[in-house]
């Protein structure tokens, strides 16, 4: 699929007195007017799929210039365009940038007083289907190369502020119940989305038992314990992801996986912003871990990296609760980590049915998936780097127990 339904040749809502309206309202200046602007996409083909994004380049009249995204909800034509508008995908992002992310970002202030308080861009503007928001290339931050892998350093600086971003949620659930109550339901289990997510989910695993029963010593172990959770999986991450309200629970990302991550470089990579908040659940931290982990490192830092990783990510959030004076539920690190391997399931459904989007050189068509539910070819699933990825993936969520899971739900 194609990085959304419209090109700004097609998107004709986008114009002059739309864009005044935005920056009259987001800007707070009520007389501004717009003397030109300039309309682009905002990703390349293949590095978006569940809305129509534009990034636009506003002069005024005052001399000002002004740089946003325009995010734009999927028209209901293709079959992701169908399954979403079903969904509250998009009023969540919208209440995130509108309500949630201002006070979160206040937390986050008061936790390190000083330092930056922002996880994602600055919001300006909302109207039913639509949000508008910084530009946050403008601000020096970029994509990084999905296909190669984060390394290291830039999963180091994903893993304190998701830390961060976790921490200032759990307060603020304390603080504001009703702000927060909107993301009580996971986006998987609502019963309008079953049908399409289901044909998704057991699509994708299909085409993965494909590329597995031709892999030497794998196909015999792996591929019928695959296909035998196929037709189950949708049921199983939902099931996962439940909340123990026993338990340290955050506000999870949802959909953490490289392209919805920028990074400002300097000699490296300095400071990091999330973006795409259309999957937001209040649920264990381990289910963005668990996602993050198995869909957006490189090999090195999955292979040798991953403990100093989570003691990072514990560490950052145990010192900015404590910074909070939170006392009611902690999480020791080796409880993390039983956590994180209790959630594996969730990790797999990330190794067979995002990464082949994360490492396909080309648009992945999930449409195709969504309306035949048939393990399509994907050239990228027969690839070295994704055979190389997932047969090393592979024993350890044997280890951690997701096959057993096969046996009954």
């Amino acid at each position: 699929m194609t990085s959304g339904s419209e090109t700004p040749s097609t998107a004709k809502w986008l114009h002059k007195k739309f864009l005044e309206t935005v920056l009259r309202k987001g800007d707070n200046t009520p007389t501004l007017k717009v003397t030109s602007y300039d309309v682009k996409p905002a990703v390349g083909k293949g590095d978006n799929y569940t809305s129509d994004l534009y990034r636009v380049k506003i002069h005024t009249a005052d001399g000002k210039v002004f740089n946003l995204i325009v995010k734009k909800e999927l028209a209901a034509e293709g079959e992701l365009g169908k399954v979403l508008q079903k969904s509250s995908a998009f009023l969540r992002e919208t209440h995130m940038y509108r309500s949630a992310a201002v006070r979160l970002a206040n937390i986050l202030q008061e936790m390190s007083p000083g330092e930056c308080s922002q996880f994602a861009a600055r919001y300006l503007y909302s109207c039913p289907g639509t949000i508008v928001m910084q530009d946050l290339r403008a601000e020096g931050f970029k994509m990084a190369e999905r296909r190669q892998g984060l390394d290291f350093s830039h999963c180091l600086l994903v893993m304190r502020m998701l830390a961060r971003f976790h921490a200032a949620s759990v307060v603020l659930h304390d603080r504001d119940l009703e702000t927060m109550s909107l993301y009580d339901k996971n986006f998987f289990s609502d019963p309008e989305m079953k049908e399409g997510l289901q044909k998704f989910v057991s699509g994708t695993f299909r085409t993965v038992v494909k590329a597995v029963q031709t892999w030497p010593g794998f196909a015999d172990r792996y591929a019928g314990k695959l296909d035998a959770l196929a037709d189950s999986m949708l049921d199983r991450i939902i099931q996962v992801s439940q909340r123990d309200d026993t338990a340290l629970n955050v506000l999870i990302h949802g959909d953490l996986w490289v392209n919805n991550i920028l990074f400002r470089y300097s000699d490296g990579p300095v400071d990091v912003r999330f973006v795409d908040f259309q999957l937001l659940h209040f649920t264990s931290p381990a289910i963005d871990l668990q996602y993050f982990f198995s869909t957006s490192p490189c090999e090195d830092v999955r292979e040798n990296h991953l403990d100093s990783l989570m003691k990072e990510y514990h560490n950052t959030l145990c010192e900015c609760l404590n910074a909070m004076g939170y006392s009611h539920k902690h999480i020791t690190l080796e409880d993390l980590w039983k956590e994180y391997n209790n959630k594996a399931l969730y990790g797999l459904f990330g190794a067979c049915c995002v990464l082949p989007i994360v490492l396909a050189d080309k648009g992945f068509d999930i449409d195709a998936i969504l309306k035949s539910g048939i393990g399509e070819e994907i050239e990228v699933v027969n690839g070295d780097t994704y055979k190389k990825a997932l047969q090393r993936m592979l024993p350890k969520f044997e280890e951690d127990g997701v096959f057993r899971s096969g046996e009954s739900l």
